[in-house]
């Protein structure tokens, strides 16, 4: 940490504010956790020279929470008389509520600050400081001199610490020390926390003198209730053996789970449960006129029966006439004293637990990584949330490692109460601005709480239409929660919540951390899947494929041997003949035979040298080649065919392509058409479906369905072509089609009306 009362450490800070502003790395001369806060502040618009700093009237300046902080203010005031250091009182908001000043020249400081009761200082409206970081980072904070953002607090120094309550674990406020940054001392930070545990301490004594009160209040309410009937021992379980020997734990539990709900209500409730043995439990609450709710219970040995009237939250039935204890009562008594608010935490938590229970064992169930995400929606709404929508990278889809958000995340799970809430559906690709919720969540690496959507600017920068549209559906608080695992972040998981519920409270955020851990968990189990299952797959169609190569490879050395075979066996006879019977040999006619095989050796040989050779041009050899002028140059030089070529052209189409690769695929074509054709042989030249069309077409026999495939492959023939003296290398077609398959084309051939084949070559189209 540095000591900003030094020119040493004021020189650092500056020279490192001024950097972070800049976009530049930070040395270390800048704590983390004011790192954090400075990022925070920039990522929410503000600016050092200007803060908005917005004064609240309506702040409670006598509550319950100033009742039980006066008497430690007064005593931290006694504590720091004679030092130039002040007292603040803040709630939840950071909004400042009483202020000690004991020192007359520290109220003519504060005066000249903007450090008055009702004026708010979350980071949000003044940037970084003691007050607004502790309630960010939830714990206590000590800013100092130039680490405040904003430069009209840089010569403040200020130590604050959150107050929590002592049964729900809310934070209800913030106490704060503030005094000049030249009289600062480190001491400060753990004063001012010590002093927050004491607010603390005193919060939980009224919640026991309220106890206290609530139980006198409604003994005596017993007493005064004795004549109806209703028998009652001493407070808790029974105490007599034969009493508690009839109520089991099984049954225990049930009737305390009972009584939970029944005393969240603020009204009279009756409720019969049933119990093992055939027996009930009549259990009665009502309030005691301290608000506080007392419930009662009754063990009935008679015949069972069902719950006649059950009391929730919220919910105001006609209030029922209080039943006398029945003839069969054996055991009665006081179950249960609670405030009302202090039942519906009970049922708060009882049903968090079975939720986070219910999550372990439906979260999770495949290996599927959008599966997964559907599964924690599911399990998440209605129950915690109205809308939840699970974002993730592409990279997590895919098995991979995650990109940064920056590089946008897809939503692969959206589940609500209703439809038609404009929320970004599933399969959209969204890119958080640094200002949203979602971005804040990522940057801070724990849950960001929203209350009010309608007015965070953040938020609505996204998409400020859709946003005004989700809005008027109803939904009004947020819950954005990094999806975190192995340090890393793989998405984000949105929490909505609508008109149809309360807005989240602050206890929530630690319900959605854990759901969203939890999931984090799996989703990275399945991409780890996903990526092996990838990798898996790959390896398996290498190894087919590897496997298919060598079978051609196999297949094409025994069909190259056979052809060049054929005619080496075949000039070996009329050689060896020639040697034998020399005066009986027609050199001429010798040599003419001869050089026929040696030519088709030698068509053979080159054919094979091309086959391998195809696809080997780099892309830089590409050019733009004109089908129509390729046509017509190639028939054009062709000498000796047998039979006319016809053009039937469209012009100006162009492809990209290597010239001597798309000239030879046009010359095997040409060559096979002369051979089949009957009569006449067309070349065509069009564009078809943004591709390049070049087509043959003859008018022979056409080619079988079933050897379509077949006639590609190396050294095939058709039995009207078996004769090598008109048939070719039995190469050419398969030449064709592995230059078309070289340049992004393929290679087909389909029937000829009324007969013939058309070989059809597509390529894609040049760019203009």
């Amino acid at each position: 940490m540095v000591n900003s009362a030094g020119e040493d450490g004021i020189a650092a800070l500056t020279v490192a504010f001024e950097r972070f502003l800049a976009g530049e790395p930070v040395e270390s001369a800048v704590r983390d956790g004011v790192l954090a806060s400075w990022r925070r502040c920039l990522r929410g618009g503000i600016t050092p020279d200007h803060i908005s700093i917005v004064f609240h009237p309506d702040i409670d300046t006598d509550g319950e929470f100033v009742f039980a902080a006066v008497p430690v203010l007064d005593q931290l005031e006694s504590q720091v008389s004679g030092i130039k250091v002040a007292a603040a009182l803040a709630d939840e908001r950071a909004r400042i509520l009483r202020l000690r000043a004991g020192e007359p020249a520290v109220r003519t400081w504060l005066d000249r600050l903007p450090i008055q009761p009702g004026l708010g200082f979350t980071e949000e409206a003044g940037g970084t400081n003691a007050l607004g970081t502790a309630l960010a980072e939830r714990r206590p904070a000590l800013i100092r001199g130039r680490e405040h953002f904003a430069d009209a607090l840089r010569t403040l120094a200020c130590a604050a610490a959150p107050i929590r309550d002592p049964i729900s674990g809310r934070i209800r406020g913030v106490l704060d020390l503030a005094c000049p940054d030249r009289y600062a001392d480190p001491a400060m930070l753990a004063l001012v926390t010590t002093a927050a545990r004491s607010i603390e301490q005193r919060l939980l004594e009224q919640n026991s003198e309220r106890e206290q009160a609530s139980l006198r209040a409604f003994l005596h309410a017993r007493r005064r209730a004795r004549g109806a009937g209703v028998t009652l021992v001493d407070s808790g379980w029974p105490d007599d053996a034969s009493a508690a020997s009839t109520v089991s734990a099984d049954d225990r539990l049930r009737i305390l789970e009972k009584a939970a709900e029944l005393s969240s209500a603020e009204h009279v409730g009756v409720a019969m449960v049933p119990l093992s043995q055939g027996r009930t439990a009549l259990l009665l609450s009502r309030p005691d006129g301290t608000h506080r709710t007392a419930v009662e219970a009754i063990v009935d040995c008679g015949a069972s029966r069902h719950v006649t009237s059950v009391s929730w939250p919220g919910h105001r039935p006609p209030v029922p006439p209080v039943p006398a204890a029945p003839d069969t009562a054996t055991d009665g008594w006081l179950l249960a004293v609670s405030e009302p608010a202090i039942g519906r935490l009970a049922l708060q938590a009882r049903a968090r637990l079975s939720l986070l229970c219910e999550a372990g064992c439906r979260i999770g169930t495949t290996l599927d990584v959008t599966q997964t995400a559907k599964e924690l929606a599911e399990v998440a709404v209605p129950r915690f949330a109205d809308y939840v929508g699970v974002d993730l990278s592409d990279r997590v889809l895919r098995g991979e490692e995650p990109a940064p958000i920056y590089a946008g995340l897809r939503r692969v799970a959206l589940r609500g109460v209703t439809k038609g809430s404009c929320l970004y559906q599933a399969g959209a690709l969204i890119h958080p601005l640094p200002s949203t919720p979602q971005a804040r969540s990522v940057a801070a690496e724990q849950p960001i709480l929203e209350l009010v959507l309608a007015t965070n600017l953040g938020w609505m920068a996204q998409d400020p239409e859709r946003c005004q549209r989700v809005c008027a559906h109803g939904i009004h608080s947020l819950i954005a929660a990094p999806m975190r695992t192995r340090g890393i972040t793989l998405g984000i998981v949105n929490f909505y919540r609508s008109e149809v519920s309360d807005a989240f409270e602050e206890d929530d955020l630690s319900l959605a951390e854990e759901l969203v851990n939890r999931a984090a968990v799996c989703v990275d189990n399945a991409r780890r899947y996903t990526h092996e299952h990838t990798i898996s797959t790959e390896l398996e169609q290498a190894t087919t494929s590897l496997r298919q190569s060598l079978d051609r490879q196999r297949r094409f050395t025994t069909d190259a041997s056979h052809e060049l075979r054929t005619p080496l066996a075949g000039l070996r006879v009329q050689l060896e003949e020639a040697g034998l019977h020399p005066d009986e040999t027609d050199l001429a006619d010798l040599l003419r035979h001869a050089l026929s095989d040696v030519d088709r050796l030698q068509a053979i040989l080159t054919d094979l040298l091309l086959l391998a050779r195809i696809g080997d041009a780099p892309s830089t050899t590409l050019e733009h080649v004109d089908l129509v002028e390729l046509a017509e140059t190639e028939t054009s030089r062709r000498i000796g065919d047998p039979h006319p070529t016809r053009l039937d052209l469209t012009p100006g189409v162009l492809a990209n392509g290597v010239p001597i690769q798309i000239y030879r695929v046009l010359n095997n074509l040409l060559d096979n058409a002369q051979r089949h054709a009957a009569h006449a042989v067309v070349v065509g030249v069009r564009r078809s479906d943004g591709m390049a069309e070049l087509s043959v077409t003859d008018d022979g026999p056409g080619v079988p369905p079933a050897e379509r495939e077949h006639i590609f492959q190396p050294f095939t023939r058709l039995d009207t072509a078996r004769s090598r003296d008109i048939g070719g290398t039995g190469l050419g077609l398969a030449i064709a089609r592995d230059i078309a398959h070289a340049h992004h084309g393929t290679l087909r051939v389909e029937d000829a009306p009324p007969n013939g084949a058309r070989f059809v070559l597509r390529l894609p189209l040049a760019d203009p």
